[in-house]
Formats: structure tokens, C-alpha cells, sequence
């Protein structure tokens, strides 16, 4: 009867393990170089880019929106509530000139232009009582919850 060897045994062992399900990381891994998933990928809406990244927390009587808005300007940010739960924030972010690099950029991945992302929101929202804050490229969004039925439209949520 012929033995296997030991590594071979090993690599085995170590290519049953990435097929099981309760591998973490087997099907659900993902490559260094490709770009991060939203853990709430589920409740965004599907075909649309995630342009950055938020944390969307639920407490009892309010919803709360961390945004990662680096390089924008918070006088070049709208946050938008489009119905009661879906939020739209957009922001504009300013590259480096053409003067400051002198035009001798050998990488340049921090580029200009506008972000935007639609977020549906876990509960019901109003704009009422709503209140905002940005610092240091981070903004965070403070909804209330919503007790009776909404009106349809939307409504534009200023910066504080």
C-alpha cells in the first residue's frame, strides 16, 4: 500500500477546506487589488457605485450616517433625504492643481471630481430635527425616525 506524502496530504486537506462553506476564506474572499465591498452592498441599490464609504448605525429613535468624504469641501456638500428611507450625499472634491504639480505627477490617484452615493436607509426618516456635522473629511448625518406615515418628495439637508 503506497503512502501519500505528507505535504501533499496537507495541500489536500487545505483545498476541501476552501470549498466549505464555513471557510472564511473561501468563496467570500477577494482579492487585495480589486475594491472594497460595502458590508452594506445588500441594502444599497443595485447598479450603483459606491463612490465611499459610510457606516449607517440604528439606535432606537434615530438613524446615523458616517460618511468618508476626504478632499471635499463641506461648502461643496448636499445631503439630500429623496423619500424616508433613501438619502443622496454628493460632494465635490478639488484635485491637486496643475500649478502644484508643475505637471510632474508620475501617480496621481487622488483625482478631483464629484462623489455621490444613494443610501437606503434601515428605517423611515424625517428631515425634521435632522442635523449634520462635517470635520476632518468625515461627515456624519443625524436622522430622526419616523412615528406616523410620510409625504412624498424630498427635501435638502444643510450643512451645520
Amino acid at each position: 500500500m503506497a503512502t501519500s506524502h505528507p505535504i501533499s496530504t496537507r495541500l489536500d486537506e487545505a483545498r476541501t477546506m476552501s470549498r466549505r462553506e464555513d471557510n472564511p476564506f473561501g468563496s467570500k474572499r477577494r482579492d487585495i487589488d480589486s475594491p472594497p465591498v460595502s458590508r452594506w452592498s445588500g441594502r444599497d441599490f443595485r447598479g450603483l457605485s459606491a463612490d465611499f464609504r459610510v457606516d449607517i448605525l440604528d439606535h432606537d429613535d434615530e438613524v446615523i450616517v458616517v460618511a468618508e468624504l476626504p478632499g471635499a469641501e463641506e461648502n461643496a456638500i448636499r445631503v439630500n433625504l429623496l423619500n424616508p428611507q433613501t438619502l443622496r450625499i454628493t460632494a465635490r472634491r478639488a484635485g491637486p492643481s496643475e500649478e502644484e504639480s508643475g505637471g510632474g505627477y508620475s501617480i496621481l490617484e487622488r483625482g478631483n471630481g464629484i462623489l455621490s452615493r444613494l443610501i437606503r436607509l434601515p428605517a423611515s426618516v424625517t428631515e425634521e430635527g435632522a442635523g449634520t456635522g462635517f470635520k476632518n473629511g468625515v461627515l456624519e448625518v443625524r436622522l430622526r425616525k419616523m412615528r406616523g406615515q410620510s409625504e412624498p418628495g424630498g427635501k435638502e439637508i444643510p450643512i451645520e
